[in-house]
């Protein structure tokens, strides 16, 4: 019987799980839920109503792709896909509270994904938006993300009682490696201090387990193998395989009590 994952946060978690990355990786896991860019905050929020015509992304494959993950997050259905599916693990990444952060709009709460959601008309159309971001403003982005980490994680108790959280203490790099020579982008180490302390409450806070791969040995793709853009999590391979190695560690260790 393979072991069903579930993979909440960003592609750093959800790109273990390809067949072009890791080719062997369907002869020991099912991979049964995704959550891609969604804040806790939103996932933990009344469902978005929304006209379909106003979510007016372009037609290429990779924006019909960010479509369908925007309207995942207004309708929340990741947190049914959980219950429906009970995972055995679920790997958690917190990129979209880091980089991303929510958007209020009167009685709405999304993700404000910067980079596909605020060029539509629906969202130019929100009335009385308001950006919060852990960046700009911990202390207030705290106060709003901390229950709902807490909410998510009595949901987790409640409706997948036999499924093991686990934190992919996933960081933004800023080298590329391309024919030998090493490229740099702008850093992102603001960012890695946030995530730092988001990562390191929760596990703390909840006993939970986690992998952390020493990002110094790891180097970006300037062509990653799945076709994204240069990115700070975008990774050459290796990375991925070895994030796998770890989680095969866990799953033998449990397994064999």
């Amino acid at each position: 019987m393979k072991v069903k994952v579930a993979c909440y946060g960003s592609c750093i978690t959800r790109d273990n799980f390809n067949s072009k990355l890791n080719p062997d990786y369907k002869d020991t896991y099912e991979c049964v839920a995704t959550s891609e860019h969604s804040s806790l905050i939103s996932l933990g929020a009344p469902e978005v109503q929304y006209d379909d015509n106003k979510l007016d992304f372009t037609l290429s494959e990779f924006s019909l792709r960010n479509k369908e993950i925007a309207i995942k997050d207004f309708d929340r259905s990741f947190l049914t896909d959980l219950e429906k599916t009970q995972p055995d693990y679920l790997i958690m990444d917190f990129f979209p509270d880091v980089f991303f952060g929510v958007v209020f709009s009167e009685d709405n709460i999304m993700t404000h994904n910067d980079w596909y959601l605020c060029n539509t008309t629906f969202y130019n159309e929100l009335p009385k938006k308001f950006v919060l971001k852990v960046d700009k403003n911990a202390e207030e982005y705290l106060s709003v993300w901390l229950p709902a980490l807490g909410n998510f994680m009595n949901f987790m108790k409640t409706n997948v009682p036999n499924c093991e959280v686990i934190i992919n203490k996933a960081r933004f790099s800023d080298r590329i490696l391309d024919n030998g020579s090493i490229y740099h982008l702008p850093s992102l180490d603001n960012y890695n201090k946030i995530w730092d302390i988001l990562d390191d409450y929760v596990i703390s806070k909840y006993g939970l387990r986690y992998i952390e791969l020493d990002h110094s040995k790891y180097y970006l793709a300037k062509n990653p193998t799945l076709g994204w853009k240069i990115f700070h999590l975008h990774y050459l391979d290796n990375y991925y395989q070895d994030f796998l190695k770890n989680l095969n560690e866990i799953v033998t260790q449990e397994a064999l009590k």
